[in-house]
Parts: C-alpha cells; structure tokens; sequence
C-alpha cells in the first residue's frame, strides 16, 4: 500500500508539473515549421565534403571509347587550332568559317626555341586534362 500511495502522488506532482510548464510556454504560437528538403541539408553539410572532381572517377564504357577514338580535343590560341592525333602536334590557321583544313601541318618541335616551347607545353598539357 505504501508504494501504491508513493506512485499516484508522483503522478499527481508530475501531471501538475507538466501542466504548467505547457502553460507557460504556449507552444501552439510558437511553432515554427523547418522545412528539410534534401537541397537543404547538402547546403548544410557542403563545406564539410571533399570537392566533387575527387569523388568522379572516369568510369571506361564503350561509349568513352568511342568518343576518344572518333572526337579531337582542339584547342584555339593566337587564330591558330591546335591538337594532337596519333601522338603528333597538328597546327591550322583559323579563318571566318573554322578551321582551314588547307593549311594544317605537322608541328616540328625540335627547332622550336624556349618560348615557343613553354607555349606548347601549356596547349598540351590542357589538351591532355582530363575534365
């Protein structure tokens, strides 16, 4: 009998409890609605992930092979287009409608001087980036 007396007092003092402090706090003006898409919580957490180019990785499919065989990386400076194909550096001067297939010729870079090679290390090195 003493616990049963013990336990619904406890109860009575936790429901007056309860009561005010629901009374005092009127959570029925307060409510604020939080909206969590999952946008939102990549916004949150972004800056605490690794940049997207670490987390891709160049997965070889058949349609990757066949883009390499058939497409050129070309790359346009000083109105002259630059590529590689077939491990040789092509040049062609560039006109009003595109490349002029007329004058493309294979480059000799063995009697290039300093400038001119640093300048073609720099078109190879981003036709070769992979992207």
């Amino acid at each position: 009998m003493e616990y049963f007396i013990g336990s619904l007092s406890t109860l009575f003092v936790m429901f007056i409890c309860v009561k005010f402090i629901f009374k005092a706090e009127d959570f029925t003006e307060n409510k604020t609605k939080y909206n969590y898409s999952q946008s939102h919580i990549h916004e949150i957490v972004k800056p605490l992930l690794p940049p997207i180019k670490y987390l891709k990785k160049q997965v070889k499919s058949q349609s990757r092979n066949h883009e390499e065989k058939t497409n050129v990386r070309v790359i346009i400076m000083d109105n002259k287009a630059y590529w590689v194909r077939d491990n040789l550096f092509f040049v062609a001067d560039m006109d009003d409608e595109g490349i002029d297939k007329d004058t493309t010729r294979v480059l000799d870079i063995m009697s290039m001087d300093k400038v001119q090679l640093d300048k073609m290390l720099f078109i190879v090195d981003k036709l070769r980036d992979e992207e």
